[in-house]
């Protein structure tokens, strides 16, 4: 019985010893594909943090020849890496990891999120209490960095007013509705456009009434439910026909009741 007991102890002492302290079952090298290198050094430290919980600093003080064998393939949950990953830098979309034990190489490949929208909460409407942050926002609706606020931009502008608090890696609105907002930019864009948009305001996280702020001096009163190209329509024709194709003293077009539209000169 003493052997046999003697064995067994033996036995798991080799398989702990293999599996966590071994050169063979040890990542010894992290490949980054798609962002800085440097970045491997927050996965390695990751690694460490969880080998800490199989191998404590007692094992090494006893065998201090292995105190670099701190990255255990045990001790590499890939879930929890990923997840963690993506909770501590939100301007990363997408994490696959893939790894080679035979050689000892773990390759991550990180596909980082592209700015397509500048996403600004505005709280205060007076002037003194006015206060506007700012985030870059991708394709998904996902706001990932603190932007600074700027006018005139090559990026698409949407403020929101009086909105919950939002951090980095939240989706603050659907693609669906973000789609529907990039045709919009793409419409104004075209030479056929009589006007050039500042940026969007919106006022309830619904989403549904927009108002749009021109380069012109104007605004447009709209619902995101509505063809935009139709409303772009109405508007040229109410450029010709009302006002001499002049936008000057223009304060808003209401196009929220289609057929029905409505507009205001500021000197009227």
């Amino acid at each position: 019985m003493f052997f046999i007991i003697l064995f067994i102890a033996f036995f798991l002492g080799l398989v702990y010893w293999f599996i966590f302290l071994s050169p063979y079952f040890q990542i010894k090298e992290i490949s980054i594909k798609g962002f800085n290198q440097s970045f491997s050094q927050k996965i390695e430290l990751n690694l460490k943090q969880n080998n800490i919980r199989f191998v404590p600093f007692l094992i090494y003080g006893i065998f201090p020849q292995y105190l670099g064998n701190d990255k255990s393939y045990a001790t590499f949950f890939l879930s929890d890496l990923e997840n963690s990953l993506l909770k501590q830098h939100p301007g990363i979309e997408e994490i696959d990891i893939k790894s080679d034990i035979r050689k000892g190489i773990l390759v991550v490949n990180i596909k980082q999120r592209v700015i397509d929208f500048l996403w600004c909460i505005q709280k205060g409407i007076a002037l003194s209490d006015k206060k506007i942050d700012c985030f870059y926002m991708d394709k998904n609706g996902v706001i990932f960095e603190k932007a600074p606020e700027t006018g005139g931009s090559f990026v698409k502008k949407i403020v929101i007013l009086e909105a919950g608090e939002k951090f980095p890696g939240n989706q603050v609105i659907s693609a669906n509705k973000l789609e529907k907002l990039d045709r919009i930019f793409v419409l104004v864009d075209s030479k056929e456009s009589p006007i050039s948009i500042n940026f969007f305001e919106i006022k309830s996280e619904d989403f549904s009434n927009l108002k749009l702020v021109t380069n012109q001096g104007f605004y447009i009163l709209y619902d995101l439910n509505d063809d935009f190209s139709e409303v772009l329509k109405i508007i040229t024709e109410i450029k010709k026909q009302e006002l001499n194709n002049d936008f000057g003293g223009l304060e808003y077009i209401d196009c929220r009741y289609l057929p029905k539209v409505y507009y205001k000169r500021s000197h009227v």
